[in-house]
C-alpha cells in the first residue's frame, strides 16, 4: 500500500470525522476530535491522546456508515481491509497528526475547504449510501478522493451522504 493513500485515508478520515462530530454536523454523537476533548482524554492516555482521539472517531463515524451502508461486503472510509486499517492505526501513531489537528482540524471552515483540496471532483447531490466504485488497492485513491468530494457535498447542502465501495468479486 502506497504511503501517500495510507496518509489520504487518515487525513480524510480525520477532516470529515471532525465535520460530522456532535459540534459541527452532528451526523454522529461524538466529540473527539473538538477542543475539550484533549483536556479529558489525556489524563488517561497522555502518550496517545492524538491516537485515541483518532480510535474514538473513527469508531464513531463506522458505527453509523456501518447503519447506513451495512456491513458485509462494501467498504467505506471507516471500514477498509484489515492489512489498510492497521497501515493507518501505524500512522497515526508514527506521524504528526497533532500538526494536522491543530491547522485543519480547528474551525469547520478550515475543515471544508481542505476536503475540497481533497476532492477531485466536485460530486452532485446523492443523499444516503453512494457507491464510488469496486475496491481496489490501485484504485483506492481515486475512490477516496470521489468520497471526499460526496462528503463535501453533503456537508455543503446540509445532507447525509455515505460514499462506499463494493467488495471485488
Amino acid at each position: 500500500m502506497n504511503n501517500e493513500v495510507v496518509k489520504l485515508i487518515v487525513e480524510l478520515r480525520l477532516v470529515v470525522g471532525f465535520l460530522g462530530e456532535k459540534s459541527q454536523h452532528n451526523w454522529w454523537g461524538s466529540n473527539f476530535i473538538g477542543a475539550t476533548s484533549e483536556a479529558f482524554l489525556a489524563p488517561v492516555f497522555s502518550r496517545t491522546t492524538m491516537l485515541a482521539r483518532y480510535h474514538g472517531v473513527c469508531e464513531s463515524a463506522m458505527l453509523v456508515h456501518d447503519e447506513r451502508i451495512g456491513v458485509g461486503a462494501n467498504f467505506h472510509l471507516y471500514r477498509l481491509p484489515d492489512s489498510v486499517e492497521r497501515a493507518a492505526a501505524k500512522e497515526v501513531a508514527s506521524s504528526d497528526s497533532k500538526t494536522l489537528m491543530n491547522s485543519v482540524l480547528a474551525s469547520s471552515e478550515a475543515a471544508l475547504t481542505r476536503l475540497s483540496e481533497l476532492s477531485i471532483t466536485k460530486a452532485d447531490k446523492a443523499e444516503g449510501p453512494v457507491v464510488v466504485g469496486t475496491y481496489s488497492d490501485a484504485g483506492l485513491e481515486d475512490m477516496l478522493q470521489q468520497s471526499a468530494g460526496h462528503y463535501l457535498s453533503a456537508f455543503n447542502g446540509v445532507y447525509y451522504c455515505f460514499p462506499y465501495m463494493r467488495e471485488a468479486e
